[in-house]
């Protein structure tokens, strides 16, 4: 799991920025998101963005997807 401290302010910058660039929409205060064979769950409560990985492929570490998701953020 992925926990990402944001001010409500830097949350909202954050999901125009990744909806702007990848195409993921983090619509609400949580949800879930897909691409490229990865699907995560994701919730932002208590200026705490948590994500946790739900599917990915096989020939991919749960760390190297974090990894990843953590570079988006």
């Amino acid at each position: 799991m992925i926990e990402i401290p944001l001010s409500p302010e830097q949350f909202k910058s954050k999901a125009a920025q990744i909806a702007a660039q990848q195409g993921i929409h983090l619509v609400g205060h949580e949800g879930t998101i897909e691409k490229m064979g990865v699907k995560a769950a994701w919730i932002y409560e208590n200026e705490l963005l948590k994500i946790t990985i739900v599917d990915k492929p096989f020939f991919m570490s749960e760390t190297m997807v974090e990894e990843q998701l953590k570079k988006l953020l």
